[in-house]
């Protein structure tokens, strides 16, 4: 049984207000949800933004973390090979060569890298045995773990930094940083298949 307020029920009281309401406030009411959902849009675009400025950044930081000795032994697209290990249910050469947007074979070499300096291990499924997948070992968990605080922190940062730029403003800096990833993706895709 519903609860009775001075003898209505709330959803007679709920249908009195809303006819009640001004034309102007239902078009306020309405207004809202495009509202919320341009917020939304716009967090995503910034989201968007923001992952590409990261990967901009780790290249230009890559050098200060080779002066610190971060990086001594081990390159960028390894550290990014671990980080898909890492996220990925059963990560194999395919799996990971559809994420990083690399050949077969580069991804093949990576982990090769991987595997000889001890950061990942290979193993079957018992009922697959023609597939090798790869999991992280205690040392690639570190550097997956140091990455993924570097990451969490770069959002952060980044985030505060887009509030400042409109919609449009947005969109213009992505579609200017997205041209300048793809660039870095190319040479990176050609330096590891000159690797060969």
């Amino acid at each position: 049984m519903c609860d009775l307020i001075n003898g209505r029920t709330p959803f007679v009281i709920a249908v009195e207000t809303e006819l009640l309401l001004t034309r102007e406030q239902k078009r306020d009411k309405l207004l809202l949800l495009p509202r919320q959902q341009k917020r939304r849009d716009r967090m995503n675009q910034a989201l968007k933004i923001l992952d590409i400025f990261i990967k901009i950044q780790e290249r230009s930081d890559v050098f200060q973390h080779k002066q610190e000795g971060l990086l001594d032994e081990i390159s960028l697209a390894e550290v990014h090979c671990l980080d898909w290990i890492g996220m990925t249910d059963h990560p194999n050469v395919t799996k990971i060569s559809e994420k990083m947007g690399l050949t077969r074979g580069g991804i093949s070499r990576i982990c090769k890298k991987l595997l000889g300096k001890g950061l990942i291990e290979s193993y079957q499924e018992p009922e697959n045995n023609k597939e090798i997948y790869f999991r992280l070992t205690e040392g690639g968990q570190s550097v997956y773990g140091e990455h993924k605080k570097i990451h969490s922190e770069a959002r952060q940062e980044w985030l505060s930094f887009f509030e400042h730029y409109s919609d449009n403003e947005q969109a213009t800096i992505l579609r200017f940083a997205t041209d300048i990833n793809d660039l870095f993706d190319s040479k990176s895709a050609d330096k590891i298949e000159k690797e060969k």
